[in-house]
């Protein structure tokens, strides 16, 4: 349960960074654009971005981002670099 939890945050998280209308959201689009995103990249961007607005399921257990990334097994952690790509291929200005 705590897993999925944590993999839907982090699929929100890809989403609202994707379709956020704001400045950073184009800067995000034009790197990705001009080559292919590594996991490590997406992976980062992930660890890095907090989107202040929305509900957070990492409370007490993981204080920042990067602990509750780490904390998702591999394959979702892969799974959500596949969903990232496949949103930048289906829309790449999202």
């Amino acid at each position: 349960m705590e897993q999925e939890r944590l993999k839907w945050y982090f699929e929100r998280q890809l989403r609202t960074l994707l379709f956020d209308q704001g400045p950073e959201r184009d800067s995000i689009l034009d790197y990705f654009n001009t080559h292919e995103p590594s996991d490590q990249e997406i992976l980062g961007l992930l660890a890095v971005s907090t989107v202040s607005d929305t509900w957070s399921p990492l409370g007490a257990e993981y204080p920042s981002q990067l602990e509750a990334l780490a904390a998702l097994p591999e394959p979702d952690r892969a799974a959500l670099c596949y969903e990232f790509r496949r949103l930048l291929a289906v829309n790449p200005r999202c």
